[in-house]
């Protein structure tokens, strides 16, 4: 995902971040991981998500794994600096 961030492919990075996410919920879904709390949230999906979208590149994706708040960089009682 980063490299592609980084050469400038919006496509082939919401490739690489559709891809990350079906292999975090694979991951997760299974028997043994199912009930972990560490699954809620893809943490390392979600951060190069947000630089992509500080620098402009839109992704589009909505997942569970990815909350739309933290993605769209909206916090609650945030005050201008």
């Amino acid at each position: 995902m980063f490299y592609h961030l980084t050469q400038g492919d919006d496509a082939k990075f919401n490739d690489s971040l559709h891809n990350a996410l079906e292999l975090h919920r694979r991951y997760w879904s299974t028997d043994d991981q199912a009930n972990s709390p560490y699954g809620y949230i893809a943490l390392g999906p979600l951060a190069i998500a947000c630089l992509a979208r500080d620098v402009g590149v839109p992704s589009g994706l909505e997942s569970e794994y990815l909350p739309a708040i933290l993605l769209a960089g909206n916090w609650i009682g945030e005050h201008s600096t």
